[in-house]
């Protein structure tokens, strides 16, 4: 099972880069507001690049989503994971969390929720 999740991660996510990841659904208004946030970051930090699975319809994204989130602490998305620091958010956040969050800043590796929209 695990050889086979392993097959279902794109090579660039084997080889480490890059090393953030967003779990999303299309249907889920959340996940698109950070996906928004996340284009943003994107145009604003040169060398940020978040790589987003599509989680809802694709059962082998959210087999890798869920076994990130092992303990379960976010149960869904939108999810987002530093594979450098081993942070997380999970929900909307702030675009000020989320630019900390992709540059490996601040806090500890808490989940982040901000149910603001």
């Amino acid at each position: 099972a695990k050889a086979a999740l392993s097959a279902a991660v794109p090579s660039p996510l084997r080889e480490g880069k890059p090393h953030l990841l967003g779990f999303y659904a299309e249907q889920s208004m959340e996940a698109k507001r950070m996906r928004f946030l996340g284009d943003l970051l994107e145009k604003e930090l040169p060398g940020v690049k978040i790589v987003w699975l599509e989680a809802w319809e694709n059962p082998l994204n959210e087999k890798l989503r869920a076994t990130i989130d092992l303990r379960n602490q976010c149960g869904g998305v939108p999810y987002l994971f530093n594979r450098k620091t081993g942070k997380v958010l999970c929900g909307v956040v702030p675009y000020d969390k989320l630019r900390a969050w992709a540059q490996g800043l601040g806090g500890d590796a808490r989940i982040y929720r901000d149910i603001q929209r």
